[in-house]
């Protein structure tokens, strides 16, 4: 991991859906990646048949909502497929009635077969939307009758006359373009796997090698505003140097009745989707909006014993990720140490999901237990490297994720073995205590500053002030000041005096100066 970075700068579009691929509002989608042109009068044979890069089959999906029923949307699909197809079959779901066909013919199995003939071949579908979380409880996914934020599924098989196989749409091997808009008629955003359907408005930012975009339905009262919202965002995406980075994000913003919570969606093997409760803080630890993009930055695939892997990393770098964003708001630092103070099931065995509680363990002794993970690779590097080099190694990995794959990737990126540590805490039901240093918890390389007060990690530790607070002492006067002042920003005795023209907002009240906002 690089041991600088950039300050990442927010660019806020409010309401201009005509410049946003997949946004409907009036206007047709931009041809990013939702280009109309595939939609209608599709031929048989692709112009780009000799090319052997090209897509087998473009899939072109147009959402809207149902009249007079609620909890139901429309999915239309278009297809086109090149010479070599010799077979395409679309499933039609429990959750979704086939309403229309052109080019399409019912199988007893409850599937759809191309007639292998029409030029156009498309079918349209009644979607139920509503359902609720397996885990937590409250609706994941919703149509009010005036907006609906889905999860479509419109995966399809076909077969390659070269390959003499079947291909399906879900395999990372499928030649596959898969477009997805709303109708030019309504209102609404469709990303590769989630669609609001309804009034809203949209916001983007261009992040570190990525743009993230953030929907925000007419009907959401957000917790903070949109521009901080994604400097959150923005800032994870600078910070997790883990590889897996999607061009663009999709986060939605989700009113109630939505549960409280937040869903990443699976689309094609990528999570590049998700959504968050509108009521969510992008601020303090735990950060729900962290925590679903960092499931955007996960494309490992998981064995039975480290499934835990999968939650216990977003809640980790949710609740670090979220203090390193300045300026640092009041008792952030402290309200890391209570999310890695939860004690719920500090006895489980993560690898044992029979010894599980309640599915908050990986969440809680998950995150513990990398937080603690995390210290001890960084106190073996001199803090060369750190959790998320092991985060990377297997993102990389070719095939399945096995706790023995995790142990020896933490054994090579730390250059000794934690076998043992692991066994007691990941494979055993040891309790584990992460670190309360909060200097375990700033930005490897120590380079960057969290709480903005002009000194940078490495600086803060070598003075003795805290790294997610601007103020360490509480006089009035920020840390950065203070030395350059030459006073000791550790003391509030030793509080120096200065003019407002002098150092700008150093001598705002400390209220004043903890409550600052990104613009």
């Amino acid at each position: 991991m690089s041991s600088s970075r950039s300050v990442v700068g927010v660019v806020l579009v409010l309401a201009v859906a005509s410049v946003l691929p997949g946004l409907v509002g009036g206007v047709r989608a931009s041809a990013d990646r939702h280009d109309a042109r595939w939609a209608v009068g599709s031929g048989l044979a692709d112009p780009a048949a000799g090319n052997e890069t090209a897509p087998a089959v473009v899939q072109n999906v147009t959402y809207r909502q149902a009249p007079n029923a609620s909890g139901t949307i429309l999915a239309t699909q278009r297809y086109r497929v090149r010479e070599n197809v010799s077979a395409l079959v679309v499933y039609n779901y429990s959750r979704g009635r086939v309403v229309d066909a052109t080019g399409f013919a019912a199988r007893p199995n409850g599937r759809w077969t191309w007639d292998g003939n029409t030029t156009d071949p498309s079918v349209s579908l009644r979607l139920a939307v509503n359902r609720s979380s397996r885990q937590f409880g409250g609706l994941r996914w919703v149509d009010t009758g005036d907006w609906a934020l889905a999860n479509p599924r419109t995966d399809f098989a076909y077969r390659d006359a070269g390959l003499d196989r079947w291909v399906y749409s879900w395999q990372a091997n499928a030649r596959i373009d898969r477009r997805t808009r709303v109708g030019a008629d309504q209102r609404g955003f469709a990303g590769p796997s989630i669609v609001y359907l309804g009034g809203f408005e949209a916001s983007t930012a261009d992040a570190t090698g990525q743009r993230i975009r953030l929907v925000r339905p007419a009907s959401a009262e957000l917790a903070d505003d949109s521009a901080r919202v994604l400097r959150v965002l923005s800032v994870a995406s600078d910070q997790l140097r883990v590889g897996a980075r999607d061009s663009v994000v999709n986060a939605f913003a989700g009113p109630r009745p939505l549960r409280h919570g937040g869903t990443a969606a699976l689309a094609d093997g990528d999570r590049q989707d998700f959504w968050v409760s509108a009521g969510s803080d992008a601020g303090t630890p735990p950060n729900t909006w962290i925590h679903e993009y960092v499931h955007t930055r996960q494309s490992f695939v998981l064995g039975s014993e480290m499934t835990w892997f999968r939650e216990a990393s977003a809640s980790y770098y949710a609740a670090v990720v979220s203090v390193r964003v300045p300026p640092n708001r009041p008792d952030e630092f402290e309200r890391l140490r209570e999310t890695f103070g939860n004690e719920r099931g500090a006895n489980a065995t993560l690898t044992d999901r029979s010894s599980w509680s309640t599915t908050y363990v990986p969440y809680a002794k998950g995150g513990r237990v990398l937080a603690a993970l995390d210290g001890r690779i960084r106190n073996a590097t001199d803090g060369n490297r750190s959790l998320q080099t092991v985060f990377r190694r297997l993102n990389r990995h070719d095939g399945l994720v096995t706790y023995d794959v995790f142990a020896s990737v933490v054994a090579n990126v730390s250059g000794e073995t934690h076998r043992e540590w692991l066994d007691d805490h990941v494979r055993g039901d040891a309790p584990v205590s992460p670190p309360g240093s909060p200097y375990a918890y700033t930005v490897p390389g120590g380079e960057f500053d969290a709480d903005d007060d002009g000194l940078s990690a490495a600086a803060e530790r070598a003075n003795g002030t805290h790294p997610f607070a601007a103020d360490t002492d509480a006089d009035g006067v920020d840390d950065g000041t203070e030395l350059r002042l030459g006073t000791d920003p550790t003391d509030p005795y030793s509080t120096p005096v200065v003019e407002d023209d002098a150092v700008g907002n150093a001598t705002d009240s400390p209220a004043d100066g903890a409550n600052r906002t990104a613009s």
